[in-house]
Formats: structure tokens, C-alpha cells, sequence
């Protein structure tokens, strides 16, 4: 089964026009899944209540992930289990296999849901999590990450990346790049009409390439629709960035 990932029409930001064109998930092919930057994100397969979900995180220090909160919490079942990060997943491969030890959610994403629901803008927001593992996840490497607004409204594109299984399997790695700059909708959550990410894809990177051939994390991907044609990321700011220094290692 697979986490679902929406965004209401009511949430886009009527700032953003409709483009003729967009890009929607494509693999990125089993020998890319095992280089740099791809090398370092991974499928999220997890149980919450009685049902296992597909998700997708990034390894962001050498032995923690950042991912999106809704999957690591909902407000039925509270905190998800049995959490296994497969990094560099390609069909049946992957390099390396890890479940997770400690569950993190940044600060106001619990309070949020409860009384606005996990589908709203103002939990949309918060929507960022992270896992600690015993065990160092990547031989010690880790994705760079960047709080720069600029690369989100600018002219870079970005790349969402995570293991959709709506018209995929689940099991490879997907990849869906803008064409438009993202745009703010409430807080820390931005959206962007020129892209779709399917379910399964939530908690992956955004990442932007930049002028210097480095790849950074801007954000994390949230939510979808195919009705308008939209996704949505949780940026990094200065409380992600804090949360990550603060609770991952």
C-alpha cells in the first residue's frame, strides 16, 4: 500500500499559472540509483495501525534521514513502526538496508494535524521528519542542503525525487523536474503547478543544482494532486535546519 499524498485546488497559489507542459515522474534508471546525489535517497517502507506504506527520505547526516512527518505520525495511529530505509532502491537491488531506531517530527506538525487535519496547508507546513539509525547509512556521506529561498523562486530547477507507486511500482527510483519556480502557500509550504510527484514519493528531496555543479536540498516533498496538476514541498528554513542539528547525527 501506499502513503497518499494530495493537495486541494483550494491550497495552490493563485499566483502560479497553468503551464501547457509539465513534467511528471520518470525512472531515473538502477545504475544512476547508485552515484551521487541518487546514491543517497532511499525507499521508506513502514507499518502505522495495521496497514504497511511506501515513503521516501534522504540520508541528511551520516547515520539520519529527513523525510516528511505524515510519514512517521498520523493522529489515528500515532507514531509509525517497524520502519525499514532501503537506500539506492532499484527493483529488487539496493545498497544498503537499515531499519530505524529513534523517530523524529519537527516541533508543531502533531498540534496541527489535530486540529486542522493532515491534507491542510498549515500541517503541510510542518511536515518534516527525521529517523536516527544505529549504524552510519552511506559510509558516512550525506546530501548537502541549502535554506536559500532563491533557488525555489529563481530560475533553478528543481528535482523531486522519491519511490512513487501510482502508475510505478514503488520499488524504483523517480525523478520529476519543474519548470517553473515554486511558490509560497502558507508558512513553509511552497507549491508548483509545472510538476507531479506520485504517492509514495512523499518525504523525498527537492534538490536544486547549482551554478557550481553541487546538488542541495531545498526541501521536502509533501503532497500531490493530479487535479490541478501540482506539487508541494516543505522547504528548509532556519526550523528545519535547527531540528536537523538538533536531533539528527
Amino acid at each position: 500500500m501506499k502513503r497518499v499524498i494530495l493537495v486541494f485546488a483550494l491550497l495552490v497559489n493563485s499566483s502560479i499559472a497553468f503551464s501547457s507542459t509539465y513534467s511528471t515522474p520518470e525512472s531515473i534508471g538502477p545504475i544512476q540509483t547508485k552515484t551521487l546525489p541518487y546514491s543517497l535517497i532511499g525507499q521508506l517502507n513502514f507499518a502505522n495501525g495495521r496497514s504497511r506504506y511506501l515513503g521516501s527520505a534522504t540520508v541528511i547526516r551520516p547515520s539520519s534521514v529527513l523525510t516528511a512527518a505524515h510519514n512517521l505520525w498520523d493522529n489515528t495511529n500515532g507514531f509509525s513502526t517497524n520502519i525499514l530505509f532501503r537506500r539506492a532502491l532499484s527493483g529488487s537491488t539496493f545498497l544498503s538496508s537499515q531499519y530505524a531506531s529513534r523517530i523524529y517530527v519537527l516541533a508543531g506538525y502533531r498540534e496541527g494535524v489535530r486540529q486542522y487535519q493532515n491534507t491542510d496547508p498549515r500541517s503541510f507546513a510542518f511536515d518534516t521528519g527525521g529517523l536516527v539509525f544505529r549504524n552510519t547509512l552511506a559510509g558516512g556521506a550525506a546530501i548537502g542542503w541549502s535554506s536559500n529561498p532563491n533557488l525555489l523562486n529563481g530560475s533553478t530547477p528543481i528535482q523531486c525525487l522519491g519511490y512513487g507507486g501510482e502508475t510505478h511500482t514503488g520499488n524504483d527510483l523517480l525523478s520529476a523536474t519543474s519548470t517553473a519556480p515554486f511558490k509560497p502557500v502558507f508558512g513553509a509550504f511552497w507549491s508548483n503547478l509545472s510538476l507531479l510527484c506520485e504517492s509514495g514519493m512523499s518525504g523525498g528531496p527537492a534538490l536544486a543544482r547549482t551554478p557550481d555543479g553541487n546538488f542541495y536540498l531545498t526541501g521536502v516533498v509533501v503532497a500531490g494532486s493530479s487535479t490541478p496538476i501540482s506539487t508541494g514541498i516543505r522547504i528548509l528554513d532556519p526550523a528545519s535546519i535547527g531540528f536537523i542539528q538538533r536531533y539528527l547525527k
